[in-house]
């Protein structure tokens, strides 16, 4: 039950951060220029709640929160009072207009900085990127990576987290090259260099995962499967299970390791299951109710509650922490990334070199919101950074419907000193608001595909 309320409050966090300070930027510049706002509103449809201020601005909360919008007064959606007209936004000079569209993109990604700014400045542990194995015949093996080699470098650029490993292995998608690795022995120091010939790499369509495509499994040290944790009201805390208990089998099937334990668990839920243990060297059998969670499309999923007492060995950890002057220059470089990253997966969709069909949609986005904020503060953090520089990039985009649609009609204006006909314009937005629906559409399908 905490689990479900902490990831609908990390759902609603999300919606009215990312979501409001868009909207509000474009709201508070607006009215700083003054131009009178009709209506501010955080999602669509519906409305949910409704309230106004003494200008004459409405606020709503609407039922789906796939975005917001700021509605202004614009005699192109009606009668506009002579002595209001000052006030309208078609009337206003081509800077004044443009401002208040770039603001709505430029502080999602200010955002994003601040972030990433804190992120750095509080510090965090990061798990350094050794491999664990090389599938055998694989890319990786053909090129020379071994197992027990830490990847110090992708394309002669610095990489610290598996993270940003996985986002510079990606950019190759599609484009049959070569990607360089260096990695480092972790027992000899030494360094080498490999180049992987990408020429026959294939990505999952639906999740794609570049580490395990080319045959790399990261490191993960054998955890024993002896209980360590038990969550307090958790269904665990009401069994017969101990802290100390080895688990042997669950349903007479072996255990290897703690993600089998998981999936069995995760696979069954609201039954009950057999767990065969060890405990004080005898040998015996317990009865385990399973609980379970729900998704955001309401599927059951089993839980239980439990866990190892289990602690990375301090030589695969690195600390990253940094002052404060220092921490913006990692914070920018991270939103130079993620724009980067951003920018080229929409290029290659286009050109077709990635699949539509790995698109996460809001389903994918609310669900990783509830964990980010079931994993910690950091965790969170990270996840509106990145979402604040995706919505951001996305919005610059020149696509009509979206913000950097109408900041390039405006400077198609500016340059030939009239406006665009209203017939071209309608044909632009419908076509704009087709190619979002289509994506949107494609999104959800994905989503779904996902969970089955």
């Amino acid at each position: 039950m905490i689990y479900s309320l902490i990831s609908i409050l990390g759902i609603l966090l999300t919606i009215f951060f990312v979501v409001g300070t868009h909207e509000s930027a474009h709201f508070l510049m607006a009215r700083w220029l003054g131009i009178k706002v009709l209506r501010f509103s955080i999602g669509f449809g519906k409305t949910l709640l409704r309230w106004s201020d003494k200008k004459g601005t409405e606020y709503v909360v609407a039922l789906i929160p796939l975005g917001g919008y700021v509605k202004m007064l614009d005699e192109s959606e009606g009668n506009v009072p002579r002595e209001e007209l000052h006030l309208a936004y078609n009337r206003q000079p081509f800077y004044k207009k443009f401002l208040v569209v770039l603001a709505g993109p430029v502080t999602n990604i200010l955002c994003a900085l601040v972030l990433y700014w804190l992120i750095f400045m509080i510090g965090f542990v990061s798990v350094k990127p050794v491999i664990g194995s090389v599938e055998p015949n694989s890319i990786a093996a053909e090129s020379g990576i071994k197992a027990n080699q830490e990847i110090v470098a992708i394309d002669n650029s610095t990489t610290a987290t598996w993270t940003g490993i996985m986002l510079r292995l990606i950019a190759h998608a599609g484009d049959q090259d070569h990607v360089i690795i260096e990695t480092r022995n972790t027992s000899a120091n030494k360094t080498e260099t490999h180049i992987l010939d990408l020429s026959n790499w294939h990505l999952d369509k639906l999740t794609p995962d570049p580490l395990s495509s080319l045959g790399i499994i990261p490191y993960e040290p054998v955890i024993p499967l002896v209980i360590g944790i038990i969550s307090k009201d958790s269904p665990a805390a009401t069994s017969r299970l101990q802290i100390g208990d080895k688990i042997i089998a669950i349903n007479t099937m072996a255990m290897g390791d703690w993600n089998g334990v998981i999936s069995m668990i995760r696979n069954h839920p609201a039954e009950t299951l057999t767990f065969y243990l060890e405990r004080n060297n005898q040998f015996i059998t317990v009865p385990v109710a399973i609980g379970y969670q729900r998704t955001l499309l309401l599927q059951k999923t089993g839980y239980l509650g439990l866990g190892p007492d289990f602690h990375l060995p301090p030589e695969l950890l690195q600390n990253i922490k940094y002052g404060p002057v220092e921490a913006v220059a990692h914070a920018w470089k991270e939103i130079i990334d993620f724009t980067y990253f951003n920018l080229l997966l929409f290029g290659k969709m286009v050109t077709g070199k990635i699949s539509m069909q790995s698109l996460g949609g809001p389903i994918t986005i609310f669900e990783t919101a509830g964990e980010a904020l079931n994993s910690g503060l950091l965790s969170f953090l990270g996840f509106l950074a990145f979402l604040s520089v995706a919505i951001g990039v996305m919005n610059f985009l020149p696509i009509p419907g979206l913000d950097g649609g109408h900041m390039f009609i405006q400077i198609v204006e500016f340059i030939i000193q009239r406006p665009v006909p209203e017939q071209a314009l309608s044909v632009m937005y419908r076509l704009g608001f087709l190619l979002i629906f289509f994506v949107l559409i494609q999104a959800i399908f994905n989503d779904v595909m996902r969970l089955y």
